[in-house]
């Protein structure tokens, strides 16, 4: 069985991105920010996300050439 690895950049990329999604509405249930401060740590988690998901499949490209 062929075990692939995530790469540790990929990873911390979509660790932090769940992170900023995810605490962001619990944050802001105690301390009050802005619409545009909530928008923009949540557009920066989803695109966190994103960018670590593509690397995962251009990872996962690379290991397929071989």
């Amino acid at each position: 069985m062929k075990r692939r690895s995530i790469p540790n950049s990929a990873l911390a990329c979509l660790i932090i991105g769940l992170l900023l999604t995810t605490f962001n509405p619990i944050i802001n249930r105690y301390y009050p920010a802005p619409d545009m401060v909530k928008g923009f740590m949540t557009g920066l988690g989803l695109s966190l996300e994103v960018i670590a998901l593509a690397k995962i499949q251009q990872s996962k490209k690379q290991q397929q050439g071989c």
